[in-house]
């Protein structure tokens, strides 16, 4: 298959992600590694997932937006296949507190198969991946950071919320620190698929600052 990549990011891009933690590339990534990645969300088939996340150019994104080319995968297959019957939103969170290093050294990336509108795609409180805070989720606890969640869906006008509504071929990037969440699905039989990759630094890899065995894809299915 061709390169997969059909441009490069951007100067810009890379000063929006690295500034407000988040950024939305567009048309960014070839039809082909599209119907891939469509074709292994329908049938549940790990082995082009995995072409997807080994050959998709993902990492080469990664690499572009931090300007480092030690970025590759650690996770993969997260799979965001909402639908009508369960129209449930995800909420708002960080990925640290699901388990994963705190470093800004990992990168989200979020790859739309199916057309969605904002309200149901991912949105980032732009900014927050510069906080100097840890949040826990309600009710969650363990080794959670001390300080709760605030109440951002219910007081959106106090935070600086970014969304984008999204096609196939777009990517949406955020820093894994950055507060994120994504909405439930309103329009009866409408699909709204979307495949994640996590990317990570080598020397994080090294010193073995990543819990690895958040791979599942159950663990992640709720935090994508």
């Amino acid at each position: 298959m061709s390169n997969p990549l059909l441009r490069g990011v951007s100067f810009d891009e890379r000063l929006r992600f690295l500034r407000d933690g988040v950024v939305c590339l567009r048309g960014i990534v070839s039809p082909e590694w599209i119907e891939l990645a469509r074709d292994g969300i329908e049938q549940r088939r790990d082995g082009l997932l995995q072409r997807v996340v080994s050959e998709s150019g993902a990492s080469e994104i990664a690499g572009q937006l931090t300007v480092t080319r030690r970025l590759r995968w650690i996770c993969d297959q997260l799979l965001f296949d909402k639908d009508v019957s369960a129209a449930t939103a995800t909420p708002w969170h960080q990925d640290m507190s699901c388990g994963l290093a705190d470093s800004h050294r990992i990168v989200h990336l979020w790859m739309p198969v199916d057309h969605m509108p904002r309200e149901t795609a991912p949105e980032v409180v732009r900014g927050s991946h510069l906080w100097k805070t840890g949040y826990r989720i309600a009710g969650q606890s363990g080794e959670a950071p001390a300080i709760e969640l605030p109440d951002i869906e219910s007081n959106r006008g106090a935070f600086d919320i970014v969304g984008y509504e999204v096609d196939p071929g777009d990517v949406v990037a955020f820093n894994h620190r950055a507060l994120h969440h994504a909405g439930p699905v309103m329009s009866f039989g409408e699909k709204h698929r979307a495949f994640a990759i996590l990317c990570a630094d080598d020397e994080l890899l090294a010193l073995g600052q990543l819990n690895r065995q958040l791979a599942a894809p159950e663990a992640f299915r709720a935090a994508s």
